[in-house]
C-alpha cells in the first residue's frame, strides 16, 4: 500500500520509521517552539553554544584543504592527535544555506562559529574521521556544480585521507537543508562522482528538498537549480539507488520541508523499497544539528544506528 504524507504528519509503516524520544532539555523546547517554524541560525545557535565544547586537545583540525581552484572548494579534517589502530570510517558533512550562502566554521554574519565543528568532534568521538566540506554557491555556480564539488571532495578524501588515519573505503555523507538537497541530488547522480561512482557507503539527507519545479503561481527560478528546477527532480534517481539513505525531518521545520520528505517517501515506497525516516520530536530547522555533540542524541545517535545497521560502520 502507497506511504501518504500529510504537510505535518507522516503516516510510516510498522518498522520504517527511526525511533525519536524527546530529549530537549524542557526550558530548550520552549525556546524552540518560541522560534517556531523559520530558519533562524543565530537565535538557535545562541540556545546551544554554550552547550558546545571547543575542539579537544585530543583532536587535531587541519583545515581549508582544496579540492579544486575555487575558494570555496575547501574541507577540513577533523581526526584524532595521534592514530592509532584500524583505519576509521569518514563522516563528510555539507552544511545548507539556502544554496546561496553558509559555511562550515563560519556564522551567516562571517564570524568563526563552534558550529559545525561539534558535528566533528562528535564524528571523531565515535570512532570516525570529520570531513567538513564548503562548496561553491549560487547564483553565481548553478546545478551540477555543487554535485560536481560533492565528488572532487569525494576523490580528494579516497586519495589523501589515509594520512589521517581514514579508511577511502567506508565514506558516509550527511547534508543539512541546501546541503541535504545537494547530498541527495548527489546520490541520484552517480555519473558525477569520481569515476562516475558515488564513492559513499551510506547518506543521511536531513531537512532537504528533492524536487525543485516553482509551486503553482510562482513564476521565479531556482537560485541554484535554474529555470530547468523541474528537470532537476532527485526522485527518480534516489528511487533507482542501491545507496542506503536515511530521510529526516525536524517536527518544527518549515511546512515545505515535510512536504518534500512525504513526496520523497511516497516515490520510493511506492516502489517497494522504504527507506528509514525519522521525525525529529521538539526540535526545529537548525537545532537538531546543533545540538549534536551535547546529552541530546535524538539526530545524532539516529545517525549512528542507521550507518551501523545500513553504511558497515562497527565503532
Amino acid at each position: 500500500m502507497r506511504l501518504r504524507f500529510t504537510v505535518t504528519v507522516a503516516v510510516i509503516a510498522a518498522g520504517l520509521a527511526l525511533p525519536s524520544l524527546a530529549q530537549v532539555p524542557a526550558e530548550l523546547a520552549a525556546q524552540i517552539r518560541g522560534i517556531g517554524r523559520t530558519v533562524d541560525t543565530l537565535k538557535t545557535g545562541a540556545l546551544y553554544a554554550p552547550l558546545q565544547e571547543p575542539l579537544p586537545a585530543s583532536m587535531r583540525a587541519t583545515r581549508d584543504l582544496k579540492f579544486g581552484t575555487d575558494a570555496k572548494q575547501t574541507l577540513d579534517v577533523v581526526a584524532p592527535a595521534t592514530a592509532s589502530g584500524s583505519p576509521r570510517p569518514v563522516f563528510l558533512f555539507v552544511h545548507g544555506g539556502g544554496y546561496v550562502r553558509g559555511d562550515k566554521t563560519l556564522d551567516e554574519t562571517g564570524k568563526a562559529s563552534i558550529f559545525y565543528d561539534n558535528i566533528m568532534i562528535w564524528a571523531v568521538k565515535n570512532g570516525m574521521i570529520g570531513v567538513n566540506i564548503n562548496y561553491r554557491l549560487a547564483p553565481q555556480f548553478q546545478y551540477p556544480a555543487v554535485q560536481q564539488d560533492l565528488g572532487a571532495a569525494v576523490k580528494w578524501v579516497q586519495d589523501n585521507i589515509a594520512r589521517y588515519g581514514g579508511d577511502p573505503a567506508k565514506l558516509y555523507m550527511m547534508g543539512h537543508s541546501a546541503g541535504a538537497a545537494h547530498v541527495a541530488s548527489y546520490v541520484a547522480h552517480p555519473e558525477l562522482g569520481p569515476n562516475g561512482q558515488l564513492g559513499l557507503k551510506a547518506a543521511v539527507f536531513s531537512s532537504g528538498n528533492y524536487e525543485f519545479a516553482p509551486a503553482p503561481g510562482q513564476k521565479a527560478n531556482h537560485p541554484y537549480f535554474g529555470p530547468q528546477a523541474a528537470d532537476h527532480s532527485s526522485l527518480p534517481g534516489l528511487v533507482a539507488t542501491k545507496t542506503p539513505y536515511l530521510v529526516i525531518v525536524a517536527e518544527l521545520d518549515p511546512v515545505g520541508f515535510h512536504e518534500q520528505a512525504g513526496k520523497l517517501m511516497n516515490a520510493v515506497c511506492a516502489a517497494g523499497n522504504c527507506p528509514p525516516y525519522l521525525l525529529l520530536r521538539d526540535h526545529g530547522h537548525m537545532s537538531g544539528n546543533y545540538a549534536v555533540n551535547t546529552a541530546d542524541t535524538s539526530l545524532s545517535g539516529a545517525v549512528l544506528e542507521f550507518l551501523k545497521k545500513s553504511g558497515g560502520l562497527t565503532r
